[in-house]
């Protein structure tokens, strides 16, 4: 269903006209038919203006030909490309030997009986380490002829003399306006990639506190959750979840409210860079954790653990922000202005000595958004040393500072999910709620600085005793929260159905010898002594 309503539908509402929502969107919806998303090639993945299947307009029969011209022009990794009756495809438009540059056409693949149309090619791609239920295959076109009408026309359409028109005359533009329509599908990739962390966490979290392993001289054996080894591994993953929840939920309330008043995404840039650096942290995030969740589970786990470009995009929106800054000067103008400073007024520790504590949520934000500003204004500043004074090729010169690109993207996202997570915690009506929220919000704050002590160090903002402090709290929270975690991944609200880890206290038939009974769940003490129901839908 994601493939058929978000990949295939995506394009088609948000590329397509009306005439072609109502015709290709309202049939899924009842499963009239179903649709795949053809995008990547083999040699094409993230540099999509670069695909090589071509859609060459011919005006006598008023027809697109879709023709994949070499193997690097085959389409890969295509969800339900042995089912599936109808395909999203995105090709190069070639009207009069000249590109357009990509756009998406509806292309059929099978009929209603199943049989290929002619000129059509799928290989299966077998073997999968997860995600069985889709299939994956490869497709290619063999000069396949496809009406004119099956081209989606929101950004540009061809009439039937053959003359192509576009409402964004740019080519660059009208790129750039296309991939913004798909900004819906890249925010549910992030919460798919979040479904699988949690579904990891409340695995692991349950069999840390069922599982009994070691413990003082002849006294029962603790469970594996006391052990510091286990819990450090696991908590500040919990944490990011929730961070990741709460940063996604923000994104998607702005993006809802911008489709609601019929804005478009295309002229909401940092909404897009926001939810490019969510797809990306959130699926690096997601590999870190269930990595960890399986390590943390051993053996027991083999069984039942079933993911780079969208860094630029972040680092492009808030170098074009700083840009905006400076209204009478070109970019770099303002960049030659800040290389050529005497002395950087950020590169301080004013904020590491000043009177917030090391323990306080005002101290972890501000050194996560001095750690940004100072990677965005060093970025600029090699930037213009690379261009403009050593004549390097732009390419080049971007090329030359991947890793420092990435630590500002990541150091974006980092300050912004740390900003919404304590903005939740603020919201949050419910005063036990609250206080749980907070210690995981500290501990997700702490352990961005924790991770990056050693740049906060290079650069005079910790002292190497502010430094140990840091590692102090990291250990403590991480402490401090390992009971309440239980509580916190039952309100994921995931359904034993989902699950289907005997070793998480949930029946399997498959493995009866791994079952393990489910943990007792401590609950907070409510108004005169009482126990308190939990109350968070997380």
């Amino acid at each position: 269903m994601g493939v058929l309503c978000g990949l295939f539908g995506g394009a088609v509402t948000n590329l397509g006209s009306p005439e072609q929502k109502t015709k290709w969107y309202l049939p899924i919806r009842d499963l009239q038919f179903t649709g795949m998303f053809a995008m990547t090639e083999r040699g094409h993945g993230s540099n999509v203006r670069g695909i090589l299947t071509e859609a060459m307009y011919e005006p006598s029969s008023q027809k697109f030909i879709i023709h994949t011209p070499c193997e690097d022009a085959k389409k890969m990794y295509i969800g339900n490309a042995m089912k599936g009756n109808y395909a999203a495809v995105f090709a190069q438009l070639i009207m009069n030997g000249e590109s357009q540059g990509p756009h998406c056409f509806i292309v059929p693949i099978r009929d209603e009986r199943g049989n290929m149309y002619p000129g059509v090619s799928a290989v299966d791609m077998k073997h999968k380490e997860g995600l069985h239920g889709v299939d994956n295959g490869i497709l290619a076109f063999d000069n396949v002829r496809i009406p004119r009408e099956n081209l989606l026309s929101r950004f540009g359409a061809v009439s039937a003399d053959g003359e192509y028109r576009s409402p964004v005359k740019s080519k660059g533009a009208r790129f750039n306006a296309m991939l913004a329509a798909l900004t819906p599908t890249r925010l549910a990739l992030t919460v798919q990639a979040m479904a699988a962390m949690k579904l990891g966490l409340i695995i692991a979290v349950r069999y840390s506190h069922s599982r009994r392993q070691f413990g003082p001289k002849n006294q029962e054996e603790v469970k594996i959750i006391e052990h510091q080894t286990q819990y450090l591994r696991l908590m500040p993953h919990l944490a990011a979840a929730l961070a990741l929840t709460f940063t996604t939920r923000f994104a998607a309330e702005v993006m809802d409210e911008d489709l609601y008043h019929g804005r478009d995404l295309m002229n909401s840039r940092s909404l897009q860079a926001l939810i490019a650096g969510l797809k990306a942290y959130s699926t690096w995030e997601n590999l870190a954790c269930l990595q960890d969740c399986r390590e943390c589970t051993g053996g027991m786990v083999c069984s039942y653990f079933s993911v780079p470009t969208m860094k630029f995009v972040v680092v492009r929106e808030l170098m074009a922000q700083y840009t905006k800054q400076f209204e009478d000067s070109a970019v770099f103008g303002h960049l030659k202005n800040w290389t050529s400073s005497a002395s950087d007024s950020l590169r301080t520790s004013f904020l590491g000595f000043g009177v917030d504590k090391v323990g306080d949520l005002a101290f972890l934000l501000k050194a996560l958004n001095y750690r940004e500003r100072v990677l965005q204004r060093s970025l600029a500043a090699r930037l213009y040393t690379k261009v403009e004074k050593n004549k390097d090729e732009f390419f080049d010169a971007w090329n030359s500072c991947l890793h420092h690109i990435t630590s500002l993207a990541l150091a974006h996202i980092h300050r912004v999910t740390l900003e919404q997570f304590a903005l939740a915690v603020e919201a949050c009506q419910v005063k036990q709620d609250q206080a749980v929220l907070t210690k995981f919000c500290l501990l997700h704050g702490t352990n961005l600085v924790y991770q990056e002590r050693a740049w906060y160090l290079e650069h005079n903002y910790l002292t190497p005793t502010t430094s140990r402090q840091i590692r102090s709290q990291w250990l403590d929270l991480c402490k401090l929260v390992k009971d309440e975690a239980l509580n916190v991944v039952s309100d994921f609200n995931i359904p034993a159905c989902c699950v289907q880890a005997p070793i998480a206290g949930v029946a399997n038939p498959r493995a009866e010898w791994a079952f393990y009974s489910p943990p007792l769940h401590p609950q907070p003490a409510g108004p005169h002594g009482k126990t308190a129901k939990p109350t968070s839908k997380l």
